[in-house]
């Protein structure tokens, strides 16, 4: 089995930890949890996430374009990085439509105007100073963790985390994880903040984009507790290769075949 010292774990995959603990290790330790004898489905990504991800993507060349040159880049050209992205993600890892999002032609439009908003609501008005940086850091256990921060700011110094969905969720760990990375490379923090972009039917007016402060100190507190119980979790697995040591959540309402 893989030791534990080689495990990387994401950030952006500990909020979802609590949910549903074996989910998790189903998605995040696949490769852990098929060594020891589990075989496990290759599921299709929801169209949420694809857009989400052409989103992303559109949003870090407006920003990169805006660091190297002092103002947001063409949005012709920002469009195309994010269909570029969708259709790569779609493509690539198929995906799970729904009602919000029901076909290609939609889910495009959908990527160009949730850039849009963000760009003329917050890209005008922040000041990037490195966007995507990846950076990682040995946790205390032993344990590798990575994150790869949306948008790092000036004025004030912080870290600006971009979501979309059909609602927001709770990203403290993720969130904490970030900003302990950031001050273990040196970079000062002094906000979190998350934009939330809702996705909503292509019927709908576009609604604005949410800022949401968040507690650093309780983020960081958050990331911390799950990380311990990922590691817990990860010795006991390999020991005893027992399924039961990830604690499964029926109540999930990702808790179906379609989604796990």
């Amino acid at each position: 089995m893989m030791d534990a010292m080689d495990t990387v774990v994401r950030a952006s995959s500990l909020s979802s930890f609590p949910d549903c603990e074996r989910r998790w290790a189903a998605r995040n330790l696949r490769s852990l949890v098929e060594a020891a004898g589990y075989p496990l489905r290759e599921l299709a990504s929801s169209i949420g996430a694809a857009i989400g991800s052409g989103t992303h993507a559109a949003i870090a060349f407006d920003l990169s374009h805006k660091i190297e040159h002092g103002e947001l880049a063409p949005f012709d050209e920002v469009e195309d990085r994010g269909v570029e992205e969708l259709k790569h993600r779609i493509a690539e890892e198929g995906v799970i439509w729904d009602d919000v999002s029901s076909d290609l032609s939609g889910a495009q439009l959908q990527v160009r105007r949730l850039s849009r908003a963000y760009r003329e609501q917050v890209g005008q008005h922040i000041k990037p100073v490195a966007v995507e940086r990846r950076l990682e850091a040995r946790h205390p256990t032993g344990i590798i963790v990575s994150g790869q921060q949306d948008v790092t700011v000036t004025d004030p110094n912080g870290l600006d985390d971009t979501k979309t969905g059909k609602s927001r969720s709770a990203n403290h760990a993720q969130y904490g994880t970030y900003t302990r990375l950031l001050r273990s490379h040196g970079y000062p923090i002094e906000t979190m903040r998350e934009r939330y972009i809702p996705r909503v039917s292509l019927k709908r007016q576009q609604p604005p984009v949410e800022t949401v402060e968040y507690d650093i100190a309780a983020c960081e507190q958050q990331a911390e507790t799950v990380m311990r119980r990922v590691v817990r979790g990860l010795h006991e697995f390999e020991e005893t290769g027992d399924p039961e040591t990830w604690l499964a959540n029926p109540g999930s309402y990702l808790c179906s075949a379609k989604y796990c």
